[in-house]
This record gives structure tokens, sequence and C-alpha cells, in this order.
């Protein structure tokens, strides 16, 4: 109180708040290193000094020969520099300034923007208040910190970090005196608008200084600006858990894979990498290009995106819950399934199906329709959305939305919730705590037990498993590492999304790429667009360094397998052991439970061939694996009858420019067509081989297929238009 009274009796040339210590609005990576600084109130970035070391030399030698060259002689004001000032206004002579650093404080500290004999005046008093109760170094502490660099940089560590990427005590002398020139006029001698005047001004001040240096070219040519952040990290300030080498490694690899990938319209990606022990955030790539307008400021590592394949390891997992192991085989041929919104048709990514196929083999190689059969059969749409929000993904939608489209990524999630459920099965089941900020908490026992080790060891070796991978993928390079690593690719519909989540025992690394405004790319799969990135990251996690030690401190490593996990020849036709007649290639060691391995063989005929139900009759036809397998077609194999072609509910129209006006349809139906049998009350049907056609006419019509082993039967209305 008697501050505040002393405070209001003095003259106003004194009413002027002294230097205060500035806020620290910096944030750092982990190891301390300065990442960004979040701009204040006024939009203004401002970092001080260090309070623990003294300043930068080559600063206060750039800033007395530019703005007052003799501070250290003077008491706040120059008797001098004042006339010299007064005469050339005068005379009409070269305009110059009579402030001493001193008085330009002042005037910072008032916050005075006329130029006025009153405002002079007040600078005079106030410079000399200064003088008297601060040193000569807390001056230039405190202007040095305070004044306007350009380019939204207050203080001169904050423009160190900006233009140079480096703390203001590193700067060379060069670089000093480019920085303490922006102070005459911030906008007029911005280096990075106007290069050539920034370089006048800065071989100016070296001239005063003595040093005589001479230079045309850009002074930001070696400049390396701050790091990009995602944006869900740029206004958090302090220590964040970000390591900043492998951040701007992650930012450069992001952007040179993007533009890559421009003519094939990918305009953005966006990067994050875990540590599976503590949780930390170690690298966040909102997005690749952050001034692009392709939603440059927004960030890909938090925007729920269309999630593709990323989600069938958890529908296997689920599965094994319920019955199925890694050797368990499931149809993957054209099927049908019923839910609550009606009947789903899923097809493979790429149109090809694999007849039987073991869970290995189908989530190796990523078919659809396995995936769908093991949910449907083996867990469920409600436990599976269960599942998901236990893992702390959060689709909008209830479980008669998605269906079964549910396995195959029908649902919206983000980079980060996929990232932490991956890095659950890096952890043998134990979901982390994700930290972007230090310090927290002792972490890496913590976290929900969602799975058992043994269930995770076993997707994990199902996804490093390139042999089981080759048949859909080949070589797949982009996901072959000199050490072993899971991962998965996921591409959604229309090619609007890619990604590529994997992990190793230390690692969670998690890539997308895209558009933020949902328009598809040209023909980017996981594996050609995301893949790329995902693999350099991971690669670069573990780069040694010229010692031969990894930069980050840790070799390659994989999750460990549990004991209880037991080997088992069997027939990968059948899931069962194999006999004296399976041969080579239809045999394969398969991992499992005690409980689980098999301990009788399966089906065969008395060639060796493994005997399938019905269902499998039009994919055998045409597999090329005749000598490998037979068809029973006194077995339907629970399939459902449906027509296809025309579907119920749809309207036909005539055309007069086809031949016989487009009249003769061909009919298809979910049963193999050995097996079908089809009747209308209404249309003229004909049969050849096992291919019926439909001679239309204008008119309302029902059709009915039937299975001539189990007569199921099912039906389709449809409308008949001439044009």
């Amino acid at each position: 109180m008697a501050g505040a009274v002393v405070y209001g009796v003095l003259p106003w040339c004194l009413r002027c708040p002294m230097p205060e210590v500035l806020p620290n609005r910096a944030v750092t990576d982990r190891n301390g290193v300065l990442l960004s600084l979040v701009a204040g109130a006024d939009h203004y970035r401002q970092q001080p000094l260090p309070t623990d070391a003294e300043l930068p030399p080559a600063l206060v030698r750039a800033l007395v020969a530019a703005e007052d060259r003799r501070f250290f002689y003077h008491g706040g004001v120059d008797p001098l520099a004042l006339a010299r000032a007064a005469r050339d206004k005068l005379t009409g002579g070269p305009r110059s300034g009579g402030s001493t650093i001193t008085m330009q404080l002042a005037k910072m500290l008032c916050g005075n923007r006329e130029r006025s004999a009153r405002a002079k005046v007040q600078e005079i008093f106030l410079a000399r208040r200064l003088e008297m109760q601060l040193s000569k170094e807390e001056i230039l502490r405190a202007y040095l910190d305070r004044a306007d660099f350009g380019n939204l940089c207050r203080g001169a560590e904050t423009a160190a970090a900006f233009y140079y990427g480096k703390p203001a005590a590193a700067l060379t002398e060069e670089e000093a005196a480019l920085l303490v020139g922006l102070v005459q006029a911030p906008s007029r001698l911005n280096p990075l608008r106007h290069p050539k005047a920034a370089l006048r001004r800065r071989n100016l001040i070296l001239a005063r200084m003595g040093q005589g240096a001479e230079s045309q070219e850009n002074p930001l040519t070696a400049a390396a600006h701050p790091l990009t952040l995602a944006s869900s990290l740029r206004h958090e300030t302090g220590q964040l858990t970000l390591d900043a080498a492998l951040q701007e490694r992650c930012r450069r690899i992001a952007k040179e894979e993007v533009e890559k990938q421009r003519a094939h319209h990918m305009t953005q990606a966006a990067v994050l990498v875990l540590d599976n022990r503590s949780g930390d955030v170690l690298a966040a790539v909102g997005a690749a290009l952050p001034h692009s307008e392709h939603g440059g400021q927004l960030d890909g590592t938090r925007m729920p995106r269309s999630a593709g394949s990323t989600l069938k390891p958890f529908v296997y997992l689920l599965s094994f819950e319920h019955g199925l192991w890694a050797g368990s085989v499931l149809a993957d041929v054209p099927t049908l399934y019923r839910s609550p919104d009606g009947i789903q048709a899923p097809t493979d990514y790429n149109g090809h199906y694999r007849g039987p196929i073991t869970v290995r083999e189908a989530l190796a190689c990523s078919q659809n329709v396995p995936a769908m059969e093991a949910l449907n059969d083996h867990g469920g749409v409600p436990a599976f959305l269960e599942l998901m929000q236990r893992l702390g993904m959060h689709p909008a939608e209830e479980a008669g939305h998605y269906g079964l489209g549910l396995a195959i990524g029908n649902a919206h999630v983000t980079l980060t919730e996929l990232v932490r459920a991956y890095a659950c099965l890096a952890r043998g089941g134990s979901l982390p705590e994700v930290h972007t900020r230090l310090p927290h908490g002792e972490t890496e026992g913590e976290g929900e037990k969602i799975f058992t080790p043994e269930m995770c060891y076993v997707i994990s070796d199902i996804l490093s498993d390139g042999s089981a991978r080759a048949a859909a993928f080949g070589s797949a390079r982009h996901m072959r590492f000199p050490f072993r690593v899971a991962c998965k690719t996921g591409t959604s519909s229309d090619f609007r999304d890619n990604w590529c989540i994997g992990y190793t025992a230390d690692y969670t690394v998690g890539v997308w790429a895209g558009n933020f405004d949902n328009s598809s790319m040209h023909q980017v799969s996981g594996l050609s667009g995301a893949g790329p990135l995902f693999h350099r990251v991971m690669e670069a996690l573990y780069e040694q360094d010229e010692s031969g030690m990894p930069r980050m401190g840790r070799r390659p490593a994989f999750p460990a397998r549990p004991a209880a996990l037991q080997e088992t020849e069997i027939d990968t036709r059948t899931g069962l052991l194999p006999t004296p007649k399976t041969p080579p290639e239809c045999r394969r060691r398969e991992l499992g439970l005690p409980a689980q391995l098999p301990t009788t063989t399966g089906r065969y005929d008395e060639a060796g061939r493994a005997l399938l139900d019905a269902r499998y009759a039009d994919w055998l036809a045409e597999s090329g694996k005749k000598h490998l397998f037979a068809v029973n077609e006194t077995e339907d194999g629970g399939r459902y009858p449906a027509i296809l072609i025309p579907a119920h509910g749809t309207t036909l129209v005539l055309d007069p420019t086809l031949p016989q006006d487009g009249s003769l349809a061909e009919l298809r139906s979910t049963l193999p067509p050995a097996v079908a049998e089809w009747s209308c009350s209404t249309l003229r049907l004909s049969r050849r081989n096992d291919t019926w056609y439909a001679e239309l006419r204008p008119g309302t019509h029902t059709l009915r297929v039937f299975d001539i082993h189990t007569r199921r039967s099912a039906s389709a209305t449809f409308t008949v238009e001439s044009r």
C-alpha cells in the first residue's frame, strides 16, 4: 500500500513501472530443448533470456554498436547524442536518433507510441531513474527481453529460436548483428520478406563492430525454423514428453513422403510415436505440410477417420475369447451376412478370394470376408463395440448402425486412439496411459488389463509374419525391417484414408495419410502411401550414432513370447493335424495354448484332398487348387441364399439401343450355380449350363431361387419399365 501511495505522488514524467520478471511461455522437449513458444494475448511470442547465465557477448556488442556506443559511459542520457539529433532536425540533415538504450527501454516500459517533446522528456527522466536503480547488465537484459524483433517475436531469445533455431547464447557475430538490426524497423527490415534490406543493415552493424564482413548471401540461408508440433500440443507450456531430434526427423520424413505422392492427390499425413513403457508421446506431427492450404493447421493425430483394416487385429482377439485360435480355418468366399439393418455382402479389397484360410493368413493378408465371419460367429458387433470403448476408441454410433462392417473399418477413430490400442498389444495386453507433459508419475505398469499376454503375442507374431503376408502383399518392402516389427496397414473406401500402425517392444508408431477434406487419393493404399512413411520413422527410432550406439538409447527388441504358448504342426486346409498325405505347402507350425491345439485330423477324399462344403464350389472351380480340395455337394456350409441380381426393390429399364432391348438378364444369387434353381410366375426363364437368364418385360415381377439340396429359398421383387 505504501508503495502505491509513493507511486501515486510521483510526477507524471516518472510514472512508469519498473521492469518485472517476464513469464516463461516456452515449450521444451523432454531434454530441455526449446520446441516452441506460446503466444500471449497480444499474439507475440516472448521468451526471456536465461537468468542463470551471463548475457550473450555477441548480442551485447552488436546492440551497443548499433544503438548506443557510449552506453557504458553515460547515466542513461547521452547529451552528445541528443545535441546531434536536435541539430539534424533543425538543419534538415540526415535523421538520427538521440535515444540511448536506457531511454528506449523506458519507452518500452511506458508503452509510448507518440513522438513528441512530452514523450521524450518522460523517457529522459525515466532513463535516469532506471540508471539509479538498475545495473547496466540489468538494463541490457530488460531491453533484450522486450525489444520487438519482427514476426511477432519479442525478445532476443525468442528471435534467436525463430530465425536460427538456437538459443541466443549460441549466436555468431553475424547472426547477432542481423537480429539487433531488426529492432530499428522490424517490418521494413524483415529478413523473410526483405532479405536485402536486412543484409545491408547487418553489414553496417558489423562494420561498426569492427568486423568489416560483407556478404550478399541471404542472411537466413541456413536458418532452422521452429519445430512443428501437432496442434493439440501447440498451446501447452512447460516440458513436453517429445524428443526434439525425433520430432524434427519425423516432420521431415512426413513432408518428403507427402511431396512424393502429390501427383496421386495425397496432401497431408500425421505421425505419432509412443514409448510403450511410459506412455510418453515422443513425436507428434499433426500435419506434414503445416503451411499448406490443404488443412495445414489441422491435427491429424486427433481427427476421427475411417479405420479401414486397422481394427482387424482386435476382431480376431475378440474371436480368440470365443473359441478361435490362429490355426482356425475361415471361409474366404463370396458370402452374405444378415445384420439388424439388412443383408451385407462384403468383398475383399482386391476382389480375390482365397477359399479356406487360417486366421493367421486371413489377418496377415487383411482379407475382409473372414474378418466379418469371425465377428459374426465369434463375438458379435455389440461385444466388439464394447471392446473398442475399453481400448479408448469411441465410435459415434450404436452397434446397429455399423453392423458387421465394423470388422472392416466403417467406424471412425483417431490416430492417437489407434496407437494407444496397438501399444496395448506391445505391452502384453495392458492399456497405457498416454502422456504429453512432464513430469508425470511412474506409468510403466499402469493401465487396464484388456487381453492376456498369450493372445497379444499370437497377434504380434502374425503381424510380423512376412511369409503369411506374402500371399497378398508379395515382398512388401515397406513392411520388411532389419529387426522384427509387428505392423498393419489399412485403406478406407475410395482411398480416402491410409494407415500404417506397428510396434516393437519399445515403441509404437502410427501413420495416417490422405486429405483432410475427405477427398479420395488416386489408387494410394496403406502399403504405398502410409507404409513408406511408417518404415522410415520406425528405422529412425533405432538409428545408430557414430559410435554405433542407438540414438534413442534402445536396441531393437520384440515382445517376449509367453512360456505357456506351444507350437504344433497343422494342415492349413483344415486347421487340424496333418496326415501322411498332407503336401508340404499345406503344412505349417502354429502357435496356441495347449487347450487350443488340435488332436484330430480333418476329412479327406481317397486322393488326400481336403473336403469342403458346397459354398466353396464356385471358388474351387476357378482356383486352380482341385489337386488340394474337393467339394462335398451334400454339405451346404450353413449359407443363406439371397438374390443379388436383380436386387430386391430395384427398377430395370429396357433400352432400345441394346440388342433385344436389353431384355435378357443374367440371374445371380449367393448359391453356387450348380445347386441354384430359379422360378418366376410372370417371366420366362432359361438355363445355359449353370447360368440362368430371365427375359424381361414391363411390369412388377417376383423371382425365387431354391437350394436344390436344402430347399432353402430367397425371393426378390423388382420392376421393369420401357424407355
